[in-house]
């Protein structure tokens, strides 16, 4: 079934609606017909497209906040491999006359004692000897073990995010 719309349109749309119905083959009233057709659904889909303008943007901010914390991740683990190559560097030599092998930041660091005599290395922390690590050397140290636990901290809790 079909109903009737009496409207009365300017000139120039009437103009424009028989011109666009010439162009396709079709009659007046199927141009018409089709073009209201699709104003409608354009009209019913405004508010799709908003939603979708929406979504769009708060993801757009979420990827640059992704790329954001991976550029800080990627700082972050260039910083821990550095201090991993670093930490393989001699620093001094076994507490232990008898041993004398070379210690390791990693040895000092993480281990704690001479990987050869087991000697415990905290002698090179806190010097007791006059041929042991000077206060400069224990402060160059002590520093480079205070950035390393910044940088291990901010690596693990950064990432906890």
């Amino acid at each position: 079934m079909s109903q009737v719309v009496y409207a009365r349109v300017p000139d120039s749309l009437k103009d424009a609606l028989d011109l666009y119905a010439e162009e396709r083959g079709v009659t007046l009233t199927s141009a018409v017909v089709d073009l209201l057709e699709r104003g409608l659904v354009a009209a019913s889909d405004e508010t799709s497209v908003a939603d979708l303008e929406t979504k769009l943007a708060i993801a757009s901010a979420e990827k640059a906040q992704v790329e954001a914390n991976l550029a800080g991740a990627q700082n972050e683990l260039g910083t821990l491999r550095a201090f991993g190559q670093r930490s393989l560097q001699p620093i001094g030599v076994c507490p232990n006359r008898a041993c004398g092998k070379p210690i390791r930041g990693f040895d000092l660091l993480a281990v704690g004692h001479c990987p050869q005599c087991q000697q415990p290395l905290t002698d090179l922390l806190a010097p007791r000897k006059p041929n042991s690590l000077n206060e400069r050397e224990v402060g160059v140290l002590l520093g480079a073990l205070g950035g390393a636990l910044m940088a291990v901290g901010a690596a693990v809790f950064g990432s906890s995010r």
